[in-house]
């Protein structure tokens, strides 16, 4: 289980006992002298859910303490993220305005392990390590949970399911959501089971999404956090669960499978769960040419997709949460990148593509609004340009964004003698 899917383990204990409460039921938990048969009852009921006629032993189950905990996924975090990547995504968070520019990312990790974490499923040991619980039922709920992980990890290899390679942020980040929303969906099913009830009898999810946000269920670290940052990291959980909802209207439990064999491509089809599985809509593949002749002075930091979840995150601070998401809606693709200047300031070149010339231009006005929001210096300043361009100058450096088609172009604090050799690169390179 990935370091991110780990840190929102308290997300997945609110989600279930918000459904427990509204089913009113409080399942069977068995005492510690009893947890040997309360696995293998769990996990043959989670099989069955899930189609697998054979699923093996039930992985073993170790008791940890939180220093054994820490160091683990210290190690683990070191590994999946050196540290050059992990401060270049810390760089391209502050570049675009997610996080402010001091805020520690590695103390965010290290306080969310150390006061959220439960429970979590090894991959590379296929086993489940257990802190001490705050209650019983606590620890089976999470035992609940990181069970469907070792089904899913008996069926897929989920260490090889997320992509390693970097520059495919969307991307992980659905694929997450598809994990984690299986196995808070699958966890609710388990308790409203011994009810008698189902997980498509609820509703609506709403109020379990509400409910993960509570005073009390996370700890100072995530309270303390940016709002981008706690909101990556309950994504999975909450619209992933909202995702698997729609999946199980349409079907049953096992044509799960199917999608770790073909999963959903972006954050847009976790959100839109119609792009995926009705209409599909995958997102269209975005390609930047090679600029570091036009970009000078300044050291390349990272290439990326930002998604529709991300796109709106940039948004929110400065139009509000409605606007973002209404912005954001359409997205098809994106690529950007990003450099560094040696007084740390950033420069970026991004294209979105969107579903139609008219969401697009809607786009383009609310970045605009954005830009001048997150730079008041700015705001009145910027000039037409023919062609759907518009231009902000500051001193020696300019701010653009340019619609062709159903595609925005997005520059920040680019060398403004530089601004048109850019533009003419990127248009030229797209088909």
């Amino acid at each position: 289980m990935s370091a991110t899917r780990r840190l929102a383990a308290a997300g997945i204990l609110a989600l279930v006992a918000a459904v427990v409460a509204r089913a009113q039921t409080v399942p069977p938990l068995p005492p510690a002298a009893s947890m040997d048969a309360f696995v293998e009852r769990a996990w043959r009921m989670l099989a069955d859910f899930k189609g697998m006629a054979e699923p093996g032993p039930p992985p073993p189950i170790a008791r940890k303490t939180g220093e054994e905990i820490r160091k683990e996924l210290e190690v683990e975090i070191a590994r999946e993220y050196p540290p050059e990547r992990l401060e270049a995504e810390r760089k391209a968070m502050v570049a675009w305005g997610l996080i402010p520019p001091a805020y520690d990312f590695k103390a965010l990790i290290a306080g969310v392990v150390s006061e959220q974490l439960a429970g979590y499923y090894d991959p590379r040991t296929r086993s489940i390590g257990l802190a001490e619980p705050k209650s019983v039922n606590q620890e089976a709920l999470t035992v609940v949970h990181e069970l469907v992980h070792a089904l899913q990890d008996r069926q897929t290899s989920l260490a090889a399911f997320i992509p390693k390679e970097p520059g495919r942020s969307d991307q992980v980040l659905a694929r997450q959501a598809l994990i984690e929303g299986e196995a808070v969906a699958l966890s609710m099913e388990y308790l409203l089971r011994t009810e008698g009830l189902q997980f498509t009898s609820i509703p609506s999810l709403d109020d379990v999404r509400s409910i993960s946000f509570a005073p009390g269920l996370a700890g100072p670290a995530v309270r303390s956090a940016p709002k981008y940052l706690r909101d990556v990291l309950f994504f999975p959980y909450q619209e992933g669960v909202g995702f698997m909802q729609q999946l199980k209207k349409r079907a049953a439990w096992s044509t799960v499978t199917d999608l770790y064999r073909d999963p959903p491509r972006s954050t847009a089809q976790i959100l839109h769960p119609s792009k995926r599985l009705g209409r599909r809509e995958d997102p269209l593949v975005i390609r930047l040419p090679d600029l570091d002749a036009l970009v000078t002075g300044v050291t390349p930091v990272i290439e990326d997709e930002l998604g529709e979840f991300t796109l709106g995150s940039a948004v929110e601070p400065y139009l509000g949460l409605t606007r973002a998401r209404r912005a954001a809606v359409g997205w098809r693709g994106d690529r950007h990148r990003i450099w560094e200047n040696a007084a740390g300031r950033f420069t970026i070149v991004a294209l979105v593509a969107f579903d139609t010339v008219s969401t697009a231009n809607g786009f383009a006005r609310v970045w605009t609004a954005m830009i001048e929001r997150r730079h008041p210096h700015l705001r009145g300043t910027g000039f037409p340009r023919p062609d759907s361009v518009l231009q902000w100058t500051d001193g020696p450096i300019a701010f653009v964004i340019e619609r062709r088609g159903p595609e925005v172009l997005i520059l920040e604090r680019v060398a403004g003698g530089a601004v048109d050799r850019i533009r003419a690169a990127i248009w030229k390179s797209r088909p």
